[in-house]
C-alpha cells in the first residue's frame, strides 16, 4: 500500500515539475505567442476603474485582504498538492483520475499560452497593492486562462464528486483561490472563467479516457 501511494505521489511530482519545465522553455516557444491584450481590454470588466475599485476595496478591508493574500500565496501549490495528497491517502482510483486531470489541464494551458497571451491587471495598470516580481515559474504571459484557477477548479470539481463532509475545508479553500486572484488584481474576471472552462474540459476528457 505504501509503495502504491509513493508511486502516485511521484507521478504527481512529475506532472507538477512538468509545468516548471514548460516555464523554462517558454521563452523559446512564447516568441510565437500572439499578444491579444488590445482586443482583451475591449471586454467588459477590464477597465482601470473596475480593477482599481476591486483592489481598493480588498486592501481597505484588512481581514479580507489578509485572508485573500494568504489564499493566493498558497493557491498554486495548495490547489495541486492538497487534493493530490488527500486522494492519494484515501482513494487510489480517484488519485489516478486527478493525476490525469492535472496533466490534461497543464497541457491545455501550455497550448493556450503558446498560441496567445495577455498580461495581468497589475501589469497593465497601477493598482493599490504590493505585487511580487514575476519569476520564471510565474511569467507575465501566464494569465489567460489562469493557472491558479485551472488547478483550483480541477481540484474542486474532483473533491465535490465525493460529496463528503470531511472535504468541506479543502473545497472552501479551492473555491476561494479564484476569488482571491480577482480581488487582489492578480487576474482578470475572464481569466477565472477561462480557467473554469479549461478545468471542465480536462475533467470531461479524463472521463472519456
Amino acid at each position: 500500500m505504501r509503495g502504491k501511494r509513493l508511486k502516485l505521489l511521484l507521478a504527481f511530482l512529475v506532472v507538477y515539475l512538468s509545468w516548471d519545465a514548460y516555464a523554462l522553455i517558454y521563452p523559446l516557444i512564447g516568441r510565437w505567442s500572439v499578444n491579444v491584450l488590445s482586443y482583451f481590454l475591449k471586454l467588459p470588466l477590464t477597465s482601470y476603474r473596475f480593477e482599481y475599485s476591486v483592489v481598493s476595496w480588498t486592501v481597505s478591508n484588512e481581514p479580507v485582504h489578509r485572508v485573500m493574500r494568504a489564499v493566493y500565496k498558497a493557491g498554486f501549490v495548495g490547489s495541486f498538492w492538497l487534493p493530490a495528497i488527500y486522494f492519494t491517502l484515501t482513494d487510489e482510483k480517484r488519485a489516478k483520475r486527478l493525476f490525469r486531470r492535472f496533466a490534461l489541464g497543464f497541457g491545455l494551458l501550455a497550448l493556450s499560452f503558446a498560441l496567445f497571451h495577455v498580461y495581468a491587471p497589475h501589469v497593465v495598470y497601477t493598482l493599490p497593492e504590493h505585487y511580487a516580481p514575476n519569476d520564471w515559474t510565474a511569467r507575465p504571459e501566464f494569465v489567460f486562462p489562469s493557472p491558479h484557477c485551472t488547478l483550483a477548479f480541477i481540484g474542486l470539481l474532483s473533491v465535490l464528486e465525493e460529496r463528503k463532509r470531511e472535504t468541506l475545508l479543502l473545497a472552501l479553500f479551492l473555491a476561494l483561490v479564484p476569488v482571491s486572484t480577482v480581488l487582489l488584481g492578480e487576474h482578470w474576471v475572464w481569466d477565472v472563467l477561462a480557467g473554469f472552462m479549461v478545468a471542465l474540459l480536462a475533467v470531461r476528457l479524463e472521463k472519456r479516457v
